[in-house]
Formats: C-alpha cells, structure tokens, sequence
C-alpha cells in the first residue's frame, strides 16, 4: 500500500481499539499522539511505519486475547500463563527492533521513543520507560498525555523502587526519603508542564487530580487541596466526588496532626514514618485507570518457567 493508504489503515486500527473495555482512553490518545508525529514524517520512513504497524497488530490482539478470557467462564493458569509470555515475546521482539532503527528527524525520533516507552511500560522497566519519553519530549512530543504519562511513571518509580510492602502492617513505607520526594517531586513538574495555556480543558483537570495526588503523597495539604480544588473546577463532573472524598481524607491528616505538638522535629518525624496505605495505592491506580501491564501479569502468575528466564540470560 501507499505511505497515505498504510497511515490511514493505522488511524482505523486505533479506532478499533478505542472499542475495547480493556484499551485505556489515556492509551488511545497516546496512539494518536505518536500517529501525528508519523504523519509529519518523509514517505521513505517506511521502517518505522512497519513497526507501528506490528505494535497495532501486536495490540489488538493482546485485547482480543483479554476481550476472550474476561467472556471465559474459567479463568485458568494454563490460558494464562502461555499468553502471558507470548505477549511478553511479541513485546521483546518489537523494543529490539526499534532499539536498532536509525531516526534523523526529529519526528522519527519522538515516534521511535513513544514506542519503546509503551514497550518497556508493559515489559515492567520503569526507568527505561521514563528515558524514552523524556528522549520523545526532549525532540518536540510536547503535548499533555506524554506528560501525563511520564510523571504517572516518576509516582510508579517512586512507589517501586524507593518505597516497599511492609505484610505486617499492610501499608506501603518510604526506604528512601530523600529519593522519595525529589522524584514525586519532578512528577508534579512533569504535570505542570502539562497544563495547557488557558488552564481549562478536561485535560487540564486529570493533571490537576494528579498534582493533588503527588502532594498529598508529599504531605504537602495546602497545595494538595489547591490542585484538587482546581480538578473539580475545570471537570466536577468527573473530579466532583472524588475531590470531596480526597479533601475530607486531608482534613482528617490535618486535624491528627494540629492535635499533636508541632515542633520542626515532631514534623520530620510524622514525614520520615507516614506510611502509603494500601487504599492510596488503589486510588491512585483508579485515577488513571491504568491497564494491568504484561510485567505484572506474568508475576501474578509466579514469574517466568526457568527454561524461559534461562534463554532470556543466554
């Protein structure tokens, strides 16, 4: 087909996928984001081309596969565990092959890196997925969802990598305080620099919602509550409820701690031992929406067979 015919086919495969329950709005418009930068590309860019194209083929069948086993009537490992690492490899194979194509301008390069960040955002590397979006950004991706999703990735690395599972208390614990906070810190930069001029649009209010989640996780209340007031403004249609909800948690955070005495150390103490509840997690995740990964998915599943985690190492 021609360079038009195939850019036209892959606008139908988006749409395709926009009707599955399983295909995340925020995902779709990630797709679309990448899409007009392929069309501001050369017609001889046809390498690039073909793997958009694989990633559409690769997800429509992933949500396929899902669409059939939420209908199945039994769920079971043996359907899970084959597919999981089908997809795995499909995902593998498609990262490499983009790892080895040559961009030249710019728009090349911010499709290339938007691919390889979903890639390596299913395959469970979240620091190789926020290098790639901030290599997309760094070559002109400037438009909301990319920032939506590289801060959403800083708050996951933040919950992964410096923070851990404590079973007995059932609650999530900061192991690097410092770390903690400067990377929850630059997602709310990540967030901000998402905001459009005008501040309005229904985008506008999901960065918000965010902004307030990252100061919340902060401890930071007054901007907390200035950023969720802002989401429920732009968007209360969406945001009302659960900005009303979110605010009644931060007077209640509030008010335990005017009952205490507050000195400069009582303070640094409640920042150093605050635990990230369970709860928080779940409605952070909610907030987004967020599609369970393949990295997940296979761990839920007890991990890789040692023959594949063997080949993988060769």
């Amino acid at each position: 087909m021609e360079w038009t015919e195939r850019l036209y086919q892959i606008r139908k495969d988006i749409e395709r996928l926009s009707h599955f329950p399983t295909a995340h709005e925020i995902f779709i418009r990630y797709l679309q984001v990448a899409l007009e930068h392929l069309e501001k590309c050369q017609p001889y860019c046809t390498t690039l081309l073909t793997v958009f194209e694989a990633m559409l083929s690769y997800e429509l069948w992933h949500h396929k596969a899902m669409a059939k086993l939420a209908r199945s009537q039994e769920l079971q490992m043996r359907y899970l565990v084959p597919l999981g690492i089908e997809m795995r490899s499909a995902l593998l194979n498609l990262v490499q092959k983009l790892e080895r194509l040559t961009a030249y301008a710019q728009d090349e390069i911010v499709v290339r890196e938007l691919l390889k960040a979903h890639c390596y955002y299913q395959l469970g590397d979240i620091e190789a997925t926020i290098s790639c979006l901030e290599e997309a950004i760094k070559y002109g991706a400037h438009h909301p969802v990319t920032y939506l999703v590289l801060g959403y990735n800083r708050h996951r690395l933040a919950l992964t990598k410096y923070a851990k599972w404590e079973p007995i208390g059932q609650q999530f614990v900061v192991t690097d305080k410092e770390a903690f906070e400067q990377t929850l810190k630059r997602a709310i930069e990540d967030f901000r620099n998402g905001l459009s001029y005008s501040g309005k649009e229904l985008m506008d209010a999901r960065l918000n919602f965010w902004i307030g989640l990252m100061h919340e996780m902060l401890t930071e209340w007054e901007e907390a509550i200035k950023a969720y007031q802002r989401a429920k403004e732009i968007d209360p249609e969406t945001y009302g409820s659960e900005v009303e909800q979110r605010l009644r948690q931060l007077q209640k955070a509030e008010e335990a701690e005017i009952s205490q005495p507050i000195t400069p150390e009582f303070r640094e103490v409640q920042r150093k031992i605050k635990p990230i509840s369970e709860n928080e997690i779940e409605s952070f995740r909610e907030a987004l929406g967020e599609i369970e990964t393949i990295s997940d998915l296979i761990n839920r599943m007890g991990g890789l067979p040692k023959s594949e985690e063997t080949s993988e190492g060769n």
